[in-house]
């Protein structure tokens, strides 16, 4: 009795034990539910990324509105213009510094805004100091251009990143002049800065002589237009912010707007 006790007591531990390890099929069967796994977890995660960072841009550019409606809150109406904001009549000459910079300053759409948002540090001649990182809301999560920094615009207060360009397709080449929001017929549908590309430009312009400012219907070579998705975000003249594809901001409903300007430039 007690050896077939035994017997059966071995015969339930190898019945019940554990095997020593995989067969080689059962391996296979778990790399390859492993890899079917990976195959459909990677994308998920690199569009979890992208709408991340694009959502991180659009952030940026609605803070930067505020800035564009406080600017024009504090100046009468004006739109600040994408350089030389010493005034809203460049024409008027050097003494035209109503809006508190001078003309040497040549002072750019991004300095004035991150001014009025009090980023920065104030500097000893009272001109606040930017780093990459404390004018941050200039960088596009998604842009990785590190090179894309701009210091000549802005002599004396620090480096400034730049993923966005400014539309200055409504000052007139040679006549840098502002224009006021009640002038425009629409400004729900002018697009005032947009994701970009660096060329040495911060700024867009229908027409603009210049290649590395000139944007048209054919030539998008200076807007980042696929950054995220396939679009781009752009911030528009009365502080919203909309994700279009390129061929959308060539609307050609827009009140006010010729056929060939789309939502970059409206008649006065």
């Amino acid at each position: 009795m007690r050896l077939r006790g035994f017997k059966y007591s071995i015969e339930m531990r190898r019945r019940f034990s554990s095997p020593a390890g995989f067969t080689l099929i059962e391996l296979l069967v778990v790399i390859s539910i492993i890899a079917v796994l990976a195959a459909v977890a990677v994308p998920a995660i690199s569009r979890g990324l992208d709408s991340s960072k694009a959502a991180g841009c659009a952030s940026n550019l609605r803070q930067l509105g505020i800035g564009v409606q406080r600017f024009a809150a504090e100046n009468n109406g004006y739109l600040l213009k994408g350089w030389f904001n010493q005034g809203p009549n460049f024409g008027g000459g050097p003494n035209d510094t109503s809006w508190g910079y001078s003309a040497s300053e040549w002072a750019g759409w991004d300095r004035v805004l991150l001014d009025y948002l009090e980023q920065g540090t104030p500097g000893p001649n009272g001109k606040r100091v930017y780093t990459e990182k404390s004018a941050s809301l200039c960088r596009c999560p998604a842009d990785h251009t590190k090179g894309n920094v701009f210091s000549n615009y802005q002599v004396g207060v620090g480096a400034i990143p730049n993923s966005y360009r400014f539309n200055a397709s409504m000052q007139d080449v040679g006549r840098e002049r502002a224009v006021k929001l009640i002038s425009l017929p629409s400004p729900s549908k002018l697009i005032l800065i947009a994701d970009g590309v660096f060329k040495s430009y911060h700024h867009v312009r229908l027409n603009d002589p210049n290649e590395p400012g000139k944007i048209s219907r054919a030539n998008s070579n200076n807007i980042a237009a696929t950054r995220h998705s396939g679009a781009a975000n752009y911030l528009f003249a009365d502080g919203h912010m909309e994700r279009l594809k390129w061929e959308e901001t060539w609307d050609r409903t827009t009140p006010g707007a010729d056929p060939s300007w789309g939502l970059w430039k409206q008649k006065q």
